[in-house]
């Protein structure tokens, strides 16, 4: 086959994700009155009841690097860690049963079910997209958004990205084999929320544990997004160079499985 076979097939490909992944969108909010604007009712509405109770009545408060005696507030940071848990919780859910709610497309299309996995990304990534445009603005309100901060923000984004990337194609190949993986990954990420730095700072940690709160993946993408965003610097050293090496297994790994059972995916959904 021919590059001048392949763009067209690939794009034809893409362009049959995106009409997918809009149909689902458009699906979900079919009976809705406030429909596509809850989008932005959700993440505001979760962002107020977490400010209200953690920043108000707990006082939480994120603190300056090298300037303990400046605190930013609650506000900015938590948002910022909420953005990435929702998009992570989003994906997983989604991913574990991706092959199995599609099963009609699975067994039936033409197409290859890679598909299904790109259009699962693309309706995730506009839900992403909204929260990421509010948090931006937020930043921008509370004057924490510089050009400096911008820069690494950027990368470490498509990393974390990434990430989720590699991560929704492990569990989109996995699901059809392992009935319990979605009740799992729900109760794993309630785990994970509180046993990462979201609602409170990694310096609240007792030292003696902070070196094992960065073996969750949810604590290196909510700190390597927060140090630009918020902080207006450079993520740590460590982190960058970690991190992406992690991503790339993690992606390797799922490209490798899938590619495994991906024949037989349509036997068992």
């Amino acid at each position: 086959m021919t590059d001048r076979t392949i763009h067209p097939i690939l794009r034809s490909h893409l362009r049959l994700a995106w009409d997918l992944a809009m149909r689902d969108l458009a699906a979900k909010y079919k009976r809705s009155i406030a429909g596509p604007l809850w989008l932005v009712l959700t993440p505001l509405g979760l962002l107020g009841i977490y400010w209200l109770v953690f920043g108000l009545i707990f006082g939480v408060k994120w603190q300056l690097p090298h300037q303990p005696d400046q605190d930013i507030g609650f506000l900015l940071p938590f948002f910022t860690g909420l953005v990435v848990y929702l998009t992570l919780s989003d994906l997983v859910n989604s991913s574990t049963v991706l092959f199995a709610s599609k099963r009609i497309y699975v067994v039936k299309s033409p197409f290859p079910i890679w598909v299904l996995w790109v259009a699962n990304l693309m309706r995730a990534s506009v839900n992403a997209g909204v929260m990421i445009i509010l948090l931006l603005a937020v930043a921008l309100m509370q004057h924490r958004l510089t050009w400096n901060g911008l820069a690494w923000f950027l990368p470490a984004l498509a990393l974390c990205s990434f990430f989720l990337c590699g991560l929704s194609l492990l569990l989109a190949a996995l699901g059809p084999f392992i009935g319990d993986i979605s009740d799992a990954m729900r109760l794993l990420l309630r785990i994970m929320f509180y046993a990462t730095p979201i609602t409170y700072p990694l310096s609240m940690v007792p030292e003696a544990w902070q070196g094992w709160m960065w073996l969750n993946p949810l604590t290196a993408m909510v700190e390597v997004l927060r140090a630009p965003l918020v902080f207006g610097v450079m993520p740590q050293p460590a982190l960058l160079m970690g991190f992406p090496l992690a991503c790339l297994a993690l992606f390797l790994l799922a490209s490798w499985i899938f590619s495994r059972v991906k024949g037989v995916i349509s036997d068992v959904v």
